[in-house]
């Protein structure tokens, strides 16, 4: 394919820990062309892959709002201050 002709990106719904503890739902999008991952969002649309340079086209794209999922437990019960040795 030609770098010229703008191909819609690749999205895909990913989960992450905002914050360290919250899961959040995003949708990333990818240049179709070398996979890296395009930084967009609704106020901004980059027109070519940093990285490859192929044109990218977000027209018809609804832009969706992060969605909480839960929260992260604790992984290891936290030491009492009291019985800490310093």
């Amino acid at each position: 394919m030609f770098k010229g002709k703008a191909r819609r990106p690749v999205s895909k719904t990913e989960t992450y820990l905002k914050y360290g503890f919250v899961i959040t739902e995003i949708k990333s999008y990818y240049c179709p062309r070398c996979g890296s991952i395009l930084s967009a969002g609704p106020n901004y649309q980059p027109k070519y892959c940093p990285e490859c340079g192929q044109k990218v086209s977000f027209k018809g794209i609804e832009w969706k709002e992060e969605k909480t999922l839960g929260y992260e437990r604790r992984r290891v019960d936290l030491e009492k201050i009291e019985n800490r040795v310093v």
